[in-house]
Formats: C-alpha cells, structure tokens, sequence
C-alpha cells in the first residue's frame, strides 16, 4: 500500500503539473475503467511523476523538408520520394517482434486512428473499426515501407536503422530519440529532427514514465515526502529541464536554455496528446497476447482487422478468468 501524498502536502491538483503525467499517480485512476474492488473508491495520489517520458517522432530533415509529416499519409509519401532519390531505404521503421515491442509501435497508430483498448467495464473494444483499420494500415502499409525484416526487429535493429540513416522516420521514446544528436552513434546527426507523431484522426503518443510514490510500512516516510515535494517543485524541474530530461511541470518546459531540443518537442506532443497503457496490473498478458496476434498478422502483410478479433477473443478469455466480469 502507498500513502496518500496529498496528506504529506504535495499537491496533485496544482495547474503546473502536465495532466497527462500527474494522471499516472492516482489510485484508481481518475478516468478510465476500474479494476475490481476500486470502482467507487475516490482517486488517491499514491505517486508522483518525476521525469517525464514519452513517443515522439524522430525523422530526416533532408527527407521531410517542410518539417515533421502531419499524416501517417504524408510521412509515406514523402519517405518514398526519399527512398526514390535515394537519400534513405524505407520511409519508417519500428519494432515488429512480438509482445511489448510490437504493441508500443502499434499503439500510436491505434490511438491516432481514434482506437481504444478497452470499455468502461473491461470489455475489449480494440476490434472496433478504428481498431481494426489502424491495424491493417500498420500490417500493410507501414510493413511495405519499413526494411524487409522488421517482422523481427527490436530496439536496437529500430535504432540502427534510423541512427544509421536508412530509416526516413521512427516513433521512439525519449531516451532513444536523444541518440539522434550524438555524433558516436548517428551517423546522420543534424539531418534528425523531433516532431509531434503523425495524426490521422489525432496525434497520440505512449506514456513512458518515471514516478515514485512511499510505502505506508516505510521508514522515514515524511523525509521521503519532502524529497518528492521538493523535486517535484517547479524550480527543481526548470533545473531538470536545464539537464535536459523531460520534465513534469508545464512552467519548466519554458526554461531559457533547456538542456537537449526535445523539450521543446515534448511539450508539443504532450499538449497534442499522450496517453498511458490501461491501467490494471494484468496488462503484461494482455500486451502478450496482442502482440502475438499482431505480430502474426504483420509477418502475413495483411488480416490486421482478424488479428483484433482474435485477440479481443482472447483477452476477454483472459480476463474471465481473472475475475473482471463477475
């Protein structure tokens, strides 16, 4: 169990904190469905963002020349005029293995589709129109314009491709992204650029995050408190910011020299839109067995609307099981 930090004095209603990041600390979640035994319980802050974490779009500025493609459309297009003028192999590239690598890649171009994984009472709704529509454009489109073997690739096939210069543009977090600048790994350095991820209905990102909250059985817990309501401070995430981590006060994003530019970016995204996977301890086996079916349907280079029906079949098995509709 994890104390409420709004006892301790850190306050999570605060205008300065990015919603979407302060969201993450409360237990059950403010919006969304509900575990068992937490439907009616009101939202505690349990934990409190620290650095901030999420997708952004990395992509060659000598390839998109009027900046970061708006449309998953418009980065196509415009990566096979690249491809044709032979300044990269294939407009995109992304994780395809299966499991939490696929479903991180996929789940950007689920959100933006207008998908969503689940109803209000644990139901999948990933097999939806939406759903399934942006699963055909990722097991088809997206494949016929990524490396031959991305059915396979993982982070470091991902980030060679890109820091290499092969790739015309990856969805990455913001720990992967910021190799783009350093000149010992990319060796196309100052032709990558950040910008929001393209839209089709909307530009969602994944949440990554960093966020700590305090045992009710700890010692000290008052000294660890302060410590979280002192980082946490919007002079203390000016000074991140500065450091160049993403911080979790929209006031720190203003800093006059933050210290890396995806800060900048990170904000844009954020303010576009990002959200979190669902909020419930099963998650892992529910990313798994997407993954599969989505990973099955990407080495097929088509079926991605069968590959939701599938696996909303066997979600919902799952979480029978689990105890989510009794």
């Amino acid at each position: 169990m994890l104390e409420d930090l709004a006892v301790g004095g850190i306050d999570g209603k605060d205008s300065d904190w990015m919603d979407p990041l302060i969201d993450m600390g409360y237990w059950p979640p403010r919006q969304g469905p509900r575990v068992k035994g937490f439907e009616t319980a009101r939202p505690k802050l349990v934990a409190v963002p620290f650095i901030g974490d999420l997708q952004t779009l990395t992509y060659r500025n000598d390839v998109y020349k009027d900046g970061a493609p708006k449309t998953w459309d418009e980065l196509i297009a415009k990566g096979k005029e690249g491809v044709a003028a032979g300044s990269i192999k294939y407009p995109i590239v992304f994780r395809g293995v299966a499991g939490n690598s696929i479903v991180s890649s996929w789940y950007p171009v689920f959100l933006s589709f207008g998908g969503q994984v689940f109803d209000d009472k644990w139901n999948p709704t990933f097999n939806s129109a939406e759903g399934k529509a942006a699963t055909d454009f990722f097991v088809t489109t997206m494949k016929q314009n990524a490396p031959a073997g991305v059915v396979e690739y993982d982070a470091d096939q991902e980030g060679a491709a890109v820091l290499g210069g092969d790739a015309g543009a990856v969805i990455q977090y913001s720990g992967n992204a910021l190799k783009a600048d350093d000149a010992a790994q990319a060796k196309v350095a100052g032709k990558l650029d950040f910008g929001v991820v393209p839209k089709r209905l909307g530009a969602i990102a994944q949440i990554g995050i960093f966020i700590a909250g305090v045992p009710k059985s700890a010692p000290n817990k008052a000294n660890a408190i302060d410590f979280l309501k002192w980082y946490t401070r919007k002079e203390i995430q000016a000074k991140v910011a500065e450091a160049g981590m993403i911080p979790v006060k929209r006031s720190a994003f203003s800093v006059a020299k933050p210290g890396n530019r995806l800060i900048p970016v990170a904000l844009q995204q954020l303010d576009a839109g990002a959200e979190p996977r669902p909020r419930t301890p099963d998650w892992a086996k529910v990313e798994e067995l997407l993954g599969i079916e989505i990973n099955k349907a990407l080495l097929a280079g088509s079926g991605g609307g069968a590959a939701m029906d599938e696996a909303a079949t066997k979600v919902k098995d799952y979480l029978d099981q689990m105890g989510y509709y009794k």
